[in-house]
């Protein structure tokens, strides 16, 4: 068991706090993904590689750090301005449930194998 395991799935956020979340920057990561891959642990999404979508992106993962600190992020990009992939894994139990709902994410993923993800709702 890691540390990361002992912290509890709960966001430190008001609910009008989570809400102005909801509208600024998760749906601006939401409507970026272009495809999600479940893992084991987590989930991987990948966005258009340009710096604007990267710096959404890290302003995103500076926030979520100071709410749900059991979040771990990982962020790769492929040369030539390809994809970058955005991993969100390995906390607790109960990390992979609260991602789904937090960021509305279609249900029957298949593990290890991407997936399309349909345009935002609205």
């Amino acid at each position: 068991m890691t540390n990361v395991d002992k912290l509890p799935v709960a966001c430190s956020l008001t609910s009008a706090e989570l809400r102005d979340r909801e509208a600024t920057l998760l749906a601006q990561f939401r409507s970026a993904i272009i495809q999600t891959e479940e893992l084991h642990e987590g989930y991987a999404f990948r966005i258009p590689g340009d710096g604007q979508s990267i710096r959404q992106v890290v302003e995103l993962i500076v926030a979520e750090r100071e709410c749900c600190p059991f979040l771990v992020f990982e962020l790769s990009a492929l040369p030539n301005m390809g994809l970058v992939t955005v991993g969100v894994t390995t906390g607790p139990a109960g990390t992979k449930e609260f991602l789904s709902s937090l960021l509305d994410l279609p249900g029957e993923a298949i593990p290890g194998r991407p997936n399309e993800v349909p345009p935002p709702r609205t």
